[in-house]
């Protein structure tokens, strides 16, 4: 497998464990504004062509990226990754920020805790595939 792939296959379990999140506020009926599900909505598209495409870079014009509505729309260019990563620290922190005034404390440093650790592993497949694109 890839390193892209593995992030893009790290990057759809943190879109996981974010809507989660979000599930638990929904529950809650907590009022989530509409883009924070437009930019999961958009996160998950482009998860899509990550893991399938990862090397969209090379193919995909950031107009075309920009069809796929979402917080980060033309700040990342054509790298789906970054796209990616864009969204969902965005939803990521808007949902959190929701979450403290109706969720305890101990739920949101566990969320924290999940993430953190995911993130991580995409900081380190980041890592791994700058030291592959140097060698070669």
């Amino acid at each position: 497998m890839s390193t892209e792939t593995e992030i893009c296959n790290v990057l759809d379990g943190i879109w996981a464990e974010i809507t989660e999140m979000l599930k638990e506020l929904i529950n809650r009926k907590v009022d989530i504004p509409q883009a924070t599900r437009i930019a999961l909505d958009g996160a998950k598209v482009l998860i899509n062509l990550c893991k399938f495409h990862p090397r969209l870079a090379h193919d995909v014009t950031p107009s075309m990226l920009d069809s796929v509505q979402g917080f980060c729309v033309g700040c990342c260019g054509a790298d789906v990754v970054s796209r990616i990563v864009c969204e969902l620290k965005t939803a990521q922190d808007l949902i959190t920020i929701k979450a403290v005034s109706v969720v305890d404390e101990s739920v949101i440093i566990s969320w924290q805790k999940k993430l953190e650790e995911l993130w991580s592993k995409v900081s380190k497949n980041f890592q791994k595939k700058d030291v592959v694109t140097s060698i070669t």
